[in-house]
């Protein structure tokens, strides 16, 4: 499942990455001043939010059903930091 996407569409850990960045960038204060224009789209360094969406959006399609809807509550929760 998650193995697969990552082997095939990403790259290894890139389910953790995406998870890992999203937490990171919702966590520092500065987050809603993200620029696309100016940041440089790194993982550990300013990621662009949108991609990590994508990325959280497609792992948990990967994912089967109950492990989908605990990992979409866990970025629901997240997401309140929006």
């Amino acid at each position: 499942m998650i193995a697969h996407l990552e082997r095939t569409r990403l790259w290894p850990g890139a389910a953790r990455d995406a998870l890992d960045a999203w937490t990171r960038f919702l966590r520092d204060p500065y987050h809603r001043l993200f620029d696309p224009a100016s940041g440089c789209g790194v993982l550990a360094c300013c990621p662009d939010p949108m991609e990590l969406r994508r990325l959280l959006h497609m792992v948990s399609q990967a994912l089967p059903r109950r492990d989908a809807r605990e990992l979409r509550r866990h970025l629901a929760e997240l997401d309140e930091q929006w």
